[in-house]
């Protein structure tokens, strides 16, 4: 039997239920009777049928189509996620209720749709009831399946809007009557029906379709098994593995806490059989499955609304975002690479590991359709339509295998899934609507992007820094996508004010709120990964903090050095960028793990990171200073090697 079979006979694969671990309400839809389940099933399946055909053969107006695709959102919403503990196992009637309203509210914005191109967007009395009744319904929808954070983020952006003539300074505005706020919220297309809720319709659907597809194939296994064959003979094999398998699963997927339930379910097990501590398993997988928002050529939603936002194709997205990503794993490998060693752990015997021909030549008819997405994007077509034609290919390509076929009610639970896994990102949008209506109404970016560029004096690395702990506190409490756009709106006009390029300021953001999936306290994907390693939360999430304290140092490096987004590339710009950075997250790794060539003390590690941290500034005298400081300890620890292999010869 292969070493990881017996692994698994041991350690029972664990079932880690993702939507309870992203949501306060607690998802109810495995408990509900059946009856209602059934019922459920069935909306989900004519949703996903929905956005299938309007992508395919027309989109309807913005207006109705975007409304259809929050009203599904909202239904699913109260039917599936609880109010209360006390609802877990039934549907109560106010759910039925406020499930009605959110049908009502989609109802009259079709049926009125003519009356207000004919009005001219000016809003009659109903208009602003239903405007407020599903600004309503949207909290409570957000409260259920994101998070109380969101909603107490959209909440205070809310009330900013009719309390501006009585703040100071700049945060100070006319301020607006709730029938402005209800109108432009609902009929118009800056509120909850604008940029995010747009992105969710088209291209955000598609590919939460492309992956759950992908899933039920068989993609997950056949990844995992490839990650194997590529990492397992390397010291600390099974936690290479797990970083491999979760970027591989990161081009396809957009949740970090699938990453972390697909992967770790079969990483972190072998991890701890292989010696490594259970906390720190579950950190890396944590920080692994975290990074897959920014893998191409996927990645996550932020990436698409990034795209409507900016103006910049997504395909320039993907490839700025190529070598970020790349070092982020470079950076988690390193680690996890020097703990092996620090720990003397041994690699897996190159004979107890599946073949790198066959388990490419088995992962072959599932890397086909991300290749097709790739070239369709390269070749101009809009990433709904790579991701549709995508979804077919897979489909067809993996008719051919008896392990990959999917049967026809196979097919149709992946419908489902597509729907159900888009519930949350759909409410999320609606809420992430209502705050880029404030700030389009009041003009609330420009305000406090001035007021970022005053605390900061102006100053270039002063600035990133705000914006990072900014990022991260956001990042914290809030869904990436979510954090994005508020912060897009409110911190990346003052990183451009700098003179910094729009992109680089963009993936600053986003790469810190993926970041702060793994920073204590919230860290949700770490509690995921500690619950399949059943190990401590708080200690696994300090462990993936550890972990990934090297990919903190990224984002500087490619705003200082742009060629690293392939923006301004000269051949010196990307060289040097390339180097400096490979040498700060070497360092940085090291003195978060405490190994170089040797061990090393805590003075060394202390000394290690200050000098990193003095390489980020471009300038002379902190390069110079930071780079003696590197070159001493690099010194000291070869020195400390020979002399240590010259005591072995000599006993």
């Amino acid at each position: 039997m292969k070493m990881w079979d017996r692994i698994f006979s041991n350690d029972k694969v664990v079932d880690i239920d993702v939507n309870n671990l992203e949501t306060e309400g607690g998802n109810r839809l495995n408990n509900i009777p059946s009856n209602i389940k059934k019922m459920v099933s069935v909306m989900a399946i004519v949703w996903s049928s929905f956005q299938i055909y309007t992508a395919l053969f027309g989109l309807l107006p913005a207006l109705i189509q975007r409304s259809v695709t929050l009203g599904f959102g909202l239904v699913l919403t109260f039917i599936c996620f609880q109010f209360r503990g006390k609802d877990k196992n039934k549907v109560a009637a106010y759910d039925y209720v406020l499930a009605l309203l959110s049908i009502c509210s989609v109802v009259y914005l079709w049926v009125s749709f003519d009356s207000l191109v004919v009005r001219g967007g000016s809003p009659s009395q109903m208009d602003v009831v239903m405007g407020a009744l599903l600004i309503v319904l949207i909290l409570e929808g957000t409260r259920r399946s994101v998070g109380l954070p969101l909603v107490v983020v959209g909440g205070v952006f809310l009330v900013y809007a009719f309390i501006g003539p009585h703040l100071p300074g700049l945060l100070g505005h006319r301020g607006y009557s709730i029938s402005r706020v209800t109108s432009h919220m609902y009929i118009t297309l800056e509120g909850i029906l604008g940029i995010p809720m747009s992105v969710m319709t088209t291209f955000v659907f598609a590919f939460i379709l492309f992956g759950c597809f992908l899933e039920a194939t068989g993609g997950a296994q056949l990844f995992i098994n490839l990650a194997y064959s590529l990492a397992g003979r390397f010291p600390g094999g099974p936690a290479k593995t797990a970083v491999v398998a979760s970027g591989l699963l990161g081009t396809i997927s957009g949740s970090s806490l699938a990453n972390v339930v697909t992967t770790g379910s079969f990483t972190i097990p072998l991890m701890k059989k292989c010696g490594y501590k259970p906390s720190f398993a579950g950190g890396v997988e944590a920080s692994a499955s975290s990074a897959g928002q920014i893998m191409p050529p996927v990645m996550g939603a932020a990436a698409f609304i990034m795209s409507e936002m900016t103006g910049i194709s997504y395909l320039r997205i993907c490839l700025a975002a190529a070598i970020p990503a790349v070092l982020y794993y470079l950076s988690v490998i390193l680690t996890v690479d020097l703990e092996a060693r620090r720990i003397g752990l041994k690699s897996i015997p190159v004979d107890q590991l599946p073949k790198l021909s066959d388990a490419f030549k088995k992962s072959i008819p599932l890397l086909l359709p991300i290749t097709v997405i790739i070239v369709l994007l390269v070749k101009g077509y809009t990433p709904l339509k790579a991701a549709l034609y995508s979804t077919a290919i897979m489909l067809i390509s993996s008719s051919f295998s008896k392990q990959t076929r999917l049967t026809p009610r196979k097919f149709f639970e992946t419908l489902e899934k597509a729907a159900y896994n888009s519930i949350s990102v759909t409410v999320a949008c609606g809420m992430c609507g209502i705050v880029t209506g404030v700030i389009t109404l009041t003009g609330l970016g420009l305000k406090l992007s001035d007021l970022i560029l005053q605390v900061s004096g102006g100053r270039v690395l002063a600035t990133l820094l705000l914006t990072m702990v900014a990022s991260i506190i956001l990042g914290m409490g809030l869904p990436t996508t979510a954090k994005y756009i508020v912060l897009s709106a409110i911190a990346a006009p003052a990183l451009t004010s700098l003179g910094m390029p729009l992109i680089a300021a963009h993936l600053f953001i986003l790469y810190f709120g993926v970041l702060a999936e793994v920073t204590p306290p919230v860290a949700l994907t770490s509690y995921a990964g500690a619950a399949v390693a059943k190990a401590p939360g708080m200690e696994t999430a300090l462990q993936g903090l550890r972990i990934s304290i090297a990919a903190f140092f990224i984002p500087f490096m490619f705003c200082y050095y742009p060629a690293l987004l392939f923006e301004n590339v000269t051949a010196m710009g990307i060289i040097t960028g390339l180097i400096s950075s490979f040498i700060g997250v070497v360092c940085l790794a090291s003195s978060s793990i405490g190994y170089l060539f040797g061990n090393l003390n805590k003075f060394q590690r202390l000394l290690l990171f200050s000098g990193t941290i003095l390489v980020i500034n471009t300038s002379l005298y902190t390069d110079g200073l930071g780079l003696i400081i590197i070159l001493g300890i690099l010194i000291m620890q070869k020195l400390k090697k020979a002399n240590n292999i010259k005591e072995c010869k000599t006993n």
